[in-house]
């Protein structure tokens, strides 16, 4: 569930993940039955409270919002998809947008 709300299109991972045969059925049938308009509004809560998070966890990705919207926008997209979301309080979700900008494979510009 946690891949499908962090995925570019979170309904299509919620039906790829339906299609695993290693889970119990009644959980692929709701997965399967799972109201698409609710998952893409569950998906978009959980990407707006992340971005929260990080914001009010980080002065730096704060700052950096505020310098280049859209070059940090575009930054916390592919945080969001590749990093899970274990985080539930400010301070742990910017460890872990740090983290994330500590990597070789993070936006240059931002390291």
């Amino acid at each position: 569930m946690a891949r499908a709300m962090t995925a570019q299109d979170p309904v299509a991972a919620l039906r790829a993940a339906a299609e695993d045969p290693a889970l119990p059925p009644a959980l692929r049938k709701a997965l399967l039955g799972a109201d698409e308009d609710g998952v893409r509004m569950s998906a978009l809560l959980v990407a707006r409270l992340r971005f929260e998070r990080l914001l009010r966890g980080s002065p730096e990705a704060e700052a950096w919002f505020d310098r280049d919207p859209a070059e940090f926008s575009a930054a916390f997209r592919r945080y969001h998809g590749e990093v899970p979301p274990t985080a539930f309080f400010p301070p742990g979700e910017a460890r872990l947008f740090r983290r994330w900008m500590e990597a070789p494979s993070a936006p240059a510009r931002a390291r």
